[in-house]
């Protein structure tokens, strides 16, 4: 079972236990596959804040944020502190409502570049669940994470990772942040298969999804050679060594 039943998403407190009780996993995850890196920043908010390499970025990094909600501390500190461009991506009304006010209030950027879509492994339409009132997170997810019913679902266009990168002339990415509510798995996929280039992997493991589901996701990503560099509850921080070999060379 890859990830849970559709029938267990839907009972609350199963998915309240469960949680739970995962909280344990992101601190064994990090002793198993993690190695602790030094010069790792904390920049956002509590709630939307991740740790980046800000040492390693600047004004010619490739930054690439998919899943922006409500939330863009992160973004606007990258922006702030290191120079670069950041490109974000969410295909959801909360999120385009959203951005749209902070251009418009001029708080935002015109290095924040915007566009309403989703990562996903083929190019479509998917059908994203609305949260639930009461759970833990009010995003859409494209998993029904929250397992609510299908009539509150909304149709959002998807793309693939490699095809977002053609579109906008990139060859590779320096960092891509996901919080995309279950469709990292798939987008993890794609980078592993396709071998895209991405130095640094900022992803936000959402539940409830198995915990061997992670574990997998995150043997896989150690087998194509990203190492675990940090853990901030389940916001998990990769770098690809190759990557980061060729470029501390060149």
């Amino acid at each position: 079972m890859e990830f849970f039943p559709s029938r267990f998403t839907k009972i609350w407190l199963l998915n309240r236990l469960y949680r739970y009780a995962m909280k344990v996993y992101p601190a064994f995850a990090f002793r198993r596959f993690g190695v602790e890196t030094e010069g790792l920043e904390r920049l956002g908010s509590d709630y939307g804040g991740w740790y980046a390499p800000t040492h390693e970025l600047g004004p010619a990094s490739v930054v690439y944020s998919a899943g922006i909600g409500e939330d863009i501390t992160f973004d606007k500190a990258l922006i702030q502190r290191c120079g670069c461009s950041v490109h974000g991506f969410d295909p959801t009304p909360t999120a385009i409502d959203f951005v749209t006010r902070q251009f418009t209030e001029h708080t935002l950027s015109s290095k924040f570049r915007f566009e309403p879509v989703g990562l996903w492994d083929s190019e479509t339409h998917l059908q994203f669940f609305a949260p639930k009132t009461r759970g833990w997170v009010g995003s859409y997810s494209a998993l029904n994470l929250q397992g609510t019913e299908e009539r509150e679902s909304i149709s959002v266009p998807v793309k693939r990772l490699s095809s977002l990168m053609r579109e906008n002339g990139h060859t590779q990415i320096d960092l891509l942040k996901m919080d995309i509510e279950g469709a990292e798995y798939r987008v993890i996929d794609e980078i592993l298969a396709s071998r895209i280039p991405v130095r640094w992997l900022c992803i936000e493991f959402d539940q409830p999804v198995p915990f061997w589901t992670t574990n997998r996701a995150l043997r896989r990503l150690q087998e194509g050679g990203y190492q675990l560099c940090k853990v901030d509850r389940w916001n998990f921080v990769f770098r690809h060594l190759q990557a980061i070999a060729s470029t501390s060379t060149g």
